[in-house]
């Protein structure tokens, strides 16, 4: 038990309350002065900045973008191969090349699919076939390059949901079904009435950690794009990274959005449950 206990002490507690408490100092890496206390200073500079409202934007819409996403794709593969039938196995396993491939291998597939020397596979396929006239830009547009990432990176999470729904699937009472067959129920009717609410928690989890998951993910950002064009798809994480460790290397003011971070998320994982909670009880 004590071993434990400093273990987590140590990878979580400490670095959590060590952070909080850099949050009220001025502290840069390249500042021989160390710490300095200001107090609240760093959280209204936070507040006050057009930079840290854009990434949080920025972050919101590709944590939203690829949430529905994976959970759309990941749900309908679910349902499509909730049967018997042969070489299901292999089909099953197939969905789990794009989790098992790393990140960054993912990120260099993307540029090579996106954005090359010769524009492009995609530009040059769709170029081939007559549905486009010009190159697309599509990591070096403002418009197009945070929708580029959010297809990516829905193409490297959705078996996670995959997984989550399918195992909920299987997990709802047969006799269920089968009674919603005999009382003359048809297929859209057994998904809202029978699917969806045996699915419900199994769905909140999974849609919680990987919102939680994917508000901290920038591996296929920093790779691919790094923030831009224009900081068109600078996030948060990208942004703590550029300020910590890029530049001024300011932890103090990383260390405050962090805790904001931290905040937002207890705050949005709270409401979230209580609102799909109220709604059960109703």
């Amino acid at each position: 038990m004590l071993p434990a206990f400093i273990v987590i002490f140590l990878v979580i507690i400490y670095p959590l309350l060590d952070t909080i408490v850099t949050s009220f100092f001025r502290f840069f890496l390249t500042d021989d002065r160390g710490r300095e206390f200001i107090g609240l200073e760093n959280y209204r500079f936070m507040l006050t900045s057009t930079e840290f409202w854009k990434g949080f934007l920025n972050t919101m819409l590709y944590v939203g973008g690829t949430v529905v996403g994976e959970f759309i794709l990941g749900f309908a593969l679910a349902l499509l191969v909730n049967f018997q039938y042969k070489g299901k196995s292999t089909v099953n396993t197939l969905f789990f090349v794009s989790w098992i491939i790393p990140s960054v291998v993912v990120a260099l597939i993307t540029k090579y699919l996106f954005f090359d020397h010769y524009n492009g596979i995609v530009n040059v396929v769709l170029k081939e076939l007559g549905i486009i006239k010009d190159y697309v830009p599509w990591l070096k547009s403002t418009t197009l390059a945070m929708p580029t990432l959010i297809i990516a990176t829905i193409w490297k999470m959705f078996p996670f949901m995959f997984v989550l729904m399918y195992a909920g699937l299987q997990a709802i009472p047969i006799e269920e079904i089968e009674a919603s067959k005999i009382d003359g129920a048809g297929a859209w009717a057994r998904f809202f009435l029978i699917t969806l609410p045996n699915m419900q928690n199994i769905i909140v989890l999974a849609t919680i950690l990987e919102f939680i998951w994917q508000f901290q993910y920038m591996t296929v950002i920093w790779t691919t794009t790094k923030g831009g064009p224009v900081d068109a798809t600078t996030t948060l994480p990208v942004l703590i990274y550029r300020i910590s460790f890029k530049g001024s290397m300011n932890m103090g003011y990383a260390s405050t959005m962090g805790v904001f971070w931290l905040v937002f998320l207890l705050f949005f994982s709270m409401l979230y449950i209580r609102l799909v909670s109220r709604k059960e009880e109703e």
